[in-house]
């Protein structure tokens, strides 16, 4: 089939901004029970509630089916820390879930076939709570949880693990356990159920720099006896204990530079190292798992370097390991969420959130040993050609001071059409969240949305970003506004350089720390053509005086703030007092409910630029937080983003 050529950026696509915002889901938790797999899925065509869906056996004993857990309006989402997760719990009876609107504590019965749940029923009346990471305990008919209070003097609440009642609703059914330490989680209660296990960290540290494993003794009517750091020695940050099958606690530190995991088992600690590889995940939202236990013993685990993505099965026997890879013809990006279902006898599987190059991301499961995937349910469902697809090549690049930086770059693609000869695409150079966080390769309608129209999209792990080890994440560490702003311009020289991009035509885009970047980029460079902000930083100063608690020392270290210092590097690291160095067009998309980066951030630096006649644009959503949940609101933003370099590239 003979391509018709047209000039990159305004290549016709199937794959419209309505289809990447209301057709595409957005899985959250991961949940297993021996052989039925449990999930919360955000569905912007709902105006994003956070469903639960289960798979189950349908009447006939011979297939599975899907079913919805939880009718309109209950939306399965907590706001404990404003980015939630860990907002349900299933049991054999019922399942447990955080309801968005009041953040209590429901429950919905539910049993092994494919009938509706009846209606939920609540559990805890307490508008002063919230709620996130829930544990059962059966033996004394109760649940822990971690709990956020809030406080009489309007301060940051109080955070604690707490144990909440099923029998009775009294002003005695939420009880506080253990306190003092200003977070919480992973509360996982032994077999035995005469131990619990958690991690905790104090301000001004987040938890990958200093979350500590402890583990608390408990009576038999469930109070806390004492709590005892087991792995002091270990320096660096914990993350996901777990107890096996026969009471040995498992958990994830990052003290030799990677994420390692470590088995503790009468009081020893043994380490079952994977060299160069992160087995674990930036905690920033409650219930994150990247390893689970088989029935045999082993484990197994997700693991990450320098851009790839393997899941591997460790025999704590004999401390051997082997790989287990899905069948499919395309590379592991990564499989978050993970649990194991089955049994030796119908088969063992392991399950998650499955990412690869060329297809969607998914709930699916992998079998053990043979690695067959099975895909349970896509994030779409409408199949996208093969001839539309881009997928990322993997980038290695040096910036200024001869580190290697990595990123995921997205040619153009579009089997229908190609540019006039000689010609250069326009490319969108992409600064992931946190900034602890990282760009996957996975396939997502978004980055297609780009790659389809004809532009290249380049999704950068610049200095600070996760997966690549600790001494990688903390290039980042006083330097916010710095080195991710270096790092950036040194992967559009890349680009230009490598023949990539044209060198006037790069653009730049990314949301919350990511549109801080951005912002700083566009003041300290004339890289950039234009850029997109979302919901993006710009007055240090009064982000420190008005975020809330999770991430109120964050930037402590980010920055490296002292009392000497900390007025000029507020101010000299902020977009808005250096907004009159900003020459290239930008536009901004905002939530007016976000309480991360509240609107005034949006609001000051578009007066700012729009006083020294700089082309902007400023679209705000009156429903919409901290990332956008609703269908409207995604595809208004993308369609706006596209449009506005349209005009900008004159395209």
């Amino acid at each position: 089939m003979n391509k018709q050529t047209l000039k990159f950026g305004r290549w016709p696509s199937t794959i419209s901004a309505e289809f990447v915002a209301g057709k595409s889901l957005r899985f959250q938790s991961v949940q297993a029970l021996d052989d039925q797999l449990y999930w919360s899925e955000v569905r912007p065509f709902e105006q994003g509630r956070a469903a639960l869906v289960c798979t189950s056996i349908d009447e006939s004993k011979t297939s599975r089916v899907l079913v919805d857990l939880l009718p309109p309006p209950y939306s399965a989402r907590s706001k404990v820390h404003e980015y939630g997760g860990g907002s349900f719990l299933a049991t054999r009876e019922q399942i447990f879930f955080v309801n968005a609107d009041d953040q209590q504590i429901w429950s919905i019965a539910h049993g092994t076939d494919a009938k509706p749940s009846p209606a939920p029923q609540q559990i805890t009346n307490a508008p002063q709570w919230r709620f996130a990471d829930l544990c059962h305990d059966p033996q004394r008919n109760r649940l822990i949880c971690v709990g956020e209070q809030k406080t009489a003097d309007g301060q940051h609440p109080q955070n604690c693990l707490v144990s909440v009642s099923l029998a009775n609703s009294d002003d005695q059914q939420i009880v506080p356990l253990v306190q003092g330490d200003d977070f919480y989680a992973f509360p996982r209660l032994s077999p035995n159920a005469q131990q619990l296990a958690f991690v905790s960290w104090n301000l001004p540290s987040m938890p990958w720099e200093s979350a500590q494993l402890q583990i608390a003794d408990l009576e038999p009517k469930g109070s806390v006896l004492n709590v005892i750091c087991p792995n002091s020695a270990h320096t660096g940050a914990s993350f996901q204990p777990e107890w096996d099958q026969h009471g040995d606690l498992w958990f994830i530190n990052d003290d030799t530079g990677f994420g390692q995991l470590y088995r503790l088992r009468a009081g020893e600690i043994t380490m079952f190292p994977q060299d160069g590889a992160e087995m674990g995940d930036p905690l920033w939202v409650f219930g994150m798992r990247t390893y689970g236990f088989l029935p045999d013993g082993r484990v197994a685990v997700l693991c990450r370097g320098k851009g790839k993505a393997w899941v591997t099965l460790i025999n704590p026997a004999d401390e051997s390991d082997t790989q287990c890879l899905p069948d499919e013809d395309a590379s592991l990006c990564g499989l978050e969420q993970v649990v194991i279902t089955g049994s030796p006898a119908a088969g063992i599987h392991v399950a998650g959130i499955l990412s690869t190059i060329n297809k969607p991301n998914a709930i699916a499961s992998i079998s053990v040993p043979a690695g067959a995937t099975t895909i349970l349910k896509p994030s779409i469902t409408l199949a996208l050609a093969p001839g539309q697809i881009s997928t990322a090549r993997a980038l290695a690049f040096e910036n200024e001071l001869g580190q290697t930086v990595y990123g995921n770059y997205y040619p153009p693609t579009n089997q229908d059409y190609e540019a006039p000869a000689g010609e250069l695409p326009p490319v969108i150079l992409t600064a992931h969240g946190g900034p602890t966080a990282y760009a996957h390769a996975g396939l997502t309608p978004k980055v297609q949305y780009w790659t389809s129209r004809g532009f290249g999209y380049f999704d950068v792990n610049y200095g600070g970003s996760w997966g690549f080890g600790k001494a990688y994440r903390e290039r980042l560490d006083e330097q916010w506004g710095v080195r991710d702003v270096a790092d950036m311009a040194a992967a559009a020289h890349y680009l230009v350089e490598a023949g990539l991009s044209d060198p006037a035509r790069l653009l730049i885009s990314g949301s919350s720390a990511g549109g801080y970047t951005v912002l700083m980029a566009l003041a300290k460079s004339d890289l950039f053509t234009a850029g997109a902000s979302y919901y993006g930083i710009s007055d240090l100063a009064r982000l420190c005086d008005s975020t809330h608690k999770f991430e109120a020392g964050y930037i402590v270290n980010l920055l490296g703030l002292t009392t000497q210092n900390r007025s000029k590097i507020l101010k000299d690291r902020s977009p808005l007092f250096c907004a009159d160095q900003i020459s290239a067009p930008v536009i901004f998309f905002q939530g007016l409910q976000d309480k991360v980066v509240p609107p005034d951030q949006a609001e000051l630096m578009v007066a700012a630029l729009k006083k020294n006649d700089i082309k902007t644009l400023y679209q705000s959503f009156e429903r919409e937080g901290h990332g956008f949940r609703d269908k409207h609101a995604i595809e208004t933003a993308l369609t706006m983003e596209y449009e506005f370099y349209k005009d900008i590239l004159a395209l």
